[in-house]
């Protein structure tokens, strides 16, 4: 049976889509804009628990939010328990719901300092750095992980049992392997021998493209809820239709090319006030063509950004290929 609702400890989901973490992409104004097309929870991207935990000023800015985007996450990577249980401490105090440990990111730079995904090979690093962190905050604790540290050898329902066993409330499972990264099918069995091997929710993540994508996973697999990464960019729709197709509605239209472009603008308007120009600038491109690659001037729309100087240079861009 599929949920329409969950609870993840304390917390309750009022619609059981969430917005994966990903570097790049979950800040601020992105959150809010996902929030505000249906996600029933939004995540910051991965921010390195060392940087939290001594307050450096560009982690802090990346942990700013308001009561706006409640239900909210914020997600930290590290190796040391007591480095990782300090961050912690700092997010409960920026005002996040929960926070979520980072066990599945591939980077190599991570990967060699033995954060991130390196963590999938040692599933009692895990377990002491979840009862650390659990221990040291009061809002729930949960973490993300992958398959396996390749595919040959899965982890995954192991360290969920020693997760939960160690205070978490709900587990992520990216349905691939740490070493396949982004490349390759995901494979959803894992997810569901996650979910038979713990009584906390679980939710997979993986190969979600559209809204159908959601209900299908959610049914072969079991999951308690989903986690949609990719699948958003340029398209937040893709929240406000699955929450139709779990409540028994159509999915609706896809979104017109206007609808297209005031999403956009809303997401870059944000950026211009949350990074300010210079940044908000440099990030134009790869924001903007998201939501731009079905247009069948693409190309030259590409070009055009490039040469946007402000943000009412890009306001009249949006209106000329948006219209």
């Amino acid at each position: 049976m599929i949920r329409t609702a969950m609870n993840i400890g304390k917390l309750h989901l009022s619609v059981p889509i969430t917005l994966a973490p990903m570097e790049e992409h979950t800040s601020f104004p992105f959150r809010l804009l996902m929030k505000r097309f249906g996600a029933g929870l939004v995540c910051t991207e991965r921010i390195d628990a060392a940087d939290v935990a001594r307050r450096d000023r560009r982690a802090l800015r990346m942990l700013y939010t308001t009561t706006e985007e409640r239900p909210r996450a914020a997600q930290i990577s590290g190796a040391e328990p007591a480095v990782m249980a300090a961050a912690a401490r700092v997010v409960e105090e920026h005002g996040f719901d929960l926070v979520d440990l980072n066990f599945e990111c591939p980077i190599r730079r991570l990967m060699a300092r033995g954060e991130g995904g390196a963590l999938m090979a040692d599933p009692a690093a895990v377990e002491r750095i979840v009862a650390e962190v659990a221990r040291a905050v009061s809002i729930g604790v949960t973490l993300k992980l992958r398959s396996g540290p390749d595919l040959e050898h899965e982890t995954a329902a192991e360290i969920a049992q020693r997760a939960q066993d160690a205070g978490a409330v709900a587990i992520v499972v990216h349905a691939r392997s740490v070493a396949q990264a982004y490349v390759g099918d995901a494979d959803w069995d894992v997810v569901s021998r996650v979910k038979q091997a713990v009584n906390v929710p679980v939710l997979g993540s993986g190969g979600i493209r559209e809204a159908g994508d959601v209900v299908h996973r959610l049914r072969e697999s079991g999951a308690d809820g989903v986690a949609i990464g990719r699948g958003c960019l340029g398209n937040p729709w893709v929240f406000r239709q699955s929450r139709a197709l779990l409540a028994g509605n159509s999915a609706g239209p896809p979104p017109t090319r206007a609808e297209r472009g005031r999403a956009l603008l809303q997401l870059v308007e944000g950026e211009f006030r949350y990074y300010g120009r210079a940044v908000a600038i440099r990030r134009l491109a790869r924001t903007s063509c998201y939501f731009a690659k079905s247009l069948p001037d693409f190309n030259e729309f590409r070009g055009a950004v490039h040469r946007v100087r402000d943000l009412a240079g890009f306001r009249r861009l949006v209106s000329e290929y948006f219209r």
